[in-house]
């Protein structure tokens, strides 16, 4: 289901001083959008290692014309993935160096189950988002191309026993809310239009013409599909009993596609891609993969607090709450921060779950310090039994893998947050969520006797 959409800016008094502000201030499923975005959002290009989003733009903005794009932007999950995309999209549209984009900004979640996505729904969600935006949209709409795919879609539908409308705009309302609230729906519709998707491919570079038609009119020079939430597609086994994942299936060999639609696109996909670029650059031409990391909060190979990102933490974190009324002293505040482990989602649930235990500000380190137990008991049941457990202290000492460390527990260990990533050199460290299990401690390796 999509997440709520508000505007904290304007239901709540920031920076927060209450109790109730400081939770929806720091309650990750608010996602930044519109205002907040301007007021609430903390460049962290300089501890992350270099401008990643500003790069993204300028190689858009200097394509030549028919030199469209595919730009992935992966990173773990809370790293801010969503703020950073919403951003880039906020700076196309300005007149920079003459050239004035239009972004087609879409939250996936608002179209499918993002948790199990393949090609023919994925096609259908960005044509659903263009036939619904409400600047290209009527144009769309009014093509005898889409005229005459929508016949097609209700009669694929028909099969399926759902009865659409002719008219477009409420049968894609309807279409959209049976995607979201089916069960079996959005696998039905995978299996009925797979013998499809070259159609479903062509009418989407027919939508995009149209789209940009009705651009340049308004002196707007191309279109940027930017999609959401593509990054949180389940990486679980295939039942083919080829050893794939639906990682596999959709972004290495589905999602290459797209390659063939003229538009430029910029999509979230998982940190974990990141262990797959031979892969990747295999099937995609010209693919860009830009990966966010994390902050880092303390120096690589020292448990020396990083002043640089702690300091950016905690800009950031005054963006949304008042730290003298939240935080009974610098201590706690750092505290919080460096438990995070630089994760910024982490970070804003610590100090909201903390806030809503003591049910009053002033949160002291041991207030924070029973988030982070609680948060360490979920990742203990991850990690009890593991066979690389011992390999974690060589990540949390060395800042990278052991050598000939399996590939596919990498992905494991950074999808689910055990093993995060940072920037400059790139290298890796244990979540502290994670170096406070037993799992993990009872697996410190035994030091050597004294001679």
């Amino acid at each position: 289901m999509a997440r709520p959409k508000v505007v904290l800016s304007k239901e709540i008094r920031l920076p927060a001083r209450t109790v109730r502000d400081v939770r929806a201030a720091c309650n990750p499923v608010f996602e930044l959008s519109g205002d907040d975005l301007v007021k609430l959002r903390e460049d962290l290009s300089s501890v992350r290692g270099g401008s990643r989003l500003v790069r993204m733009e300028e190689s858009i903005r200097s394509a030549l014309p028919g030199e469209y794009q595919i730009q992935l932007l992966s990173g773990h999950t809370g790293s801010g993935k969503s703020t950073e995309l919403r951003w880039l999209a906020r700076q196309l549209q300005f007149d920079k160096g003459g050239r004035v984009l239009y972004p087609l900004f879409i939250d996936i979640e608002e179209y499918l189950n993002p948790r199990d996505i393949q090609i023919p729904e994925f096609i259908m969600a960005i044509i659903a988002a263009l036939l619904d935006d409400p600047r290209v949209g009527p144009d769309v709409r009014a093509s005898e191309t889409v005229k005459r795919f929508w016949k097609e879609v209700i009669q694929w539908l028909k099969d399926l026993s759902v009865t659409l409308e002719s008219d477009i705009v409420a049968g894609l309302s309807k279409l959209k809310v049976t995607f979201r609230t089916s069960p079996g729906f959005q696998e039905s519709f995978r299996e009925q239009s797979h013998k499809h998707v070259k159609t479903l491919i062509e009418t989407l570079s027919d939508v995009i013409e149209a789209a940009r038609a009705r651009l340049i009119k308004d002196d707007t020079h191309d279109l940027v599909i930017m999609v959401d939430k593509l990054d949180r597609i389940e990486r679980l086994p295939l039942d083919d009993k080829t050893g794939r994942t639906r990682h596999d299936l959709f972004y290495l060999e589905q999602l290459p596609y797209i390659q063939d639609v003229p538009v430029h696109f910029v999509l979230t996909v998982p940190v974990t891609l990141h262990f797959t670029q031979d892969r990747l650059r295999q099937v995609f031409h010209g693919m860009t993969n830009v990966v966010l990391p994390m902050v880092a909060v303390h120096e690589l190979h020292s448990d020396k607090p990083h002043i640089a990102g702690i300091e950016a933490l905690t800009k950031l974190l005054a963006r949304r709450v008042d730290l003298k009324e939240t935080f009974q002293d610098d201590d706690a505040l750092q505290f919080a921060i460096m438990e995070s482990g630089g994760c910024l989602r982490d970070l804003f649930r610590l100090v909201s779950e903390a806030v809503l235990n003591k049910q009053a500000l002033k949160l002291s380190r041991a207030d924070i310090e029973i988030i982070a137990k609680e948060n360490a008991s979920n990742t203990e049941r991850l990690l009890q039994g593991r066979s690389f457990l011992r390999d974690l202290h060589h990540v949390a000492k060395t800042g990278s893998f052991p050598e000939k460390f399996d590939d596919a527990t990498k992905q494991w260990l950074l999808y689910n947050l055990i093993v995060i990533e940072y920037n400059g050199e790139t290298w890796y460290d244990v979540h502290p969520f994670a170096r406070r299990t037993r799992a993990y401690r009872e697996a410190a390796p035994i030091p050597a006797p004294s001679p």
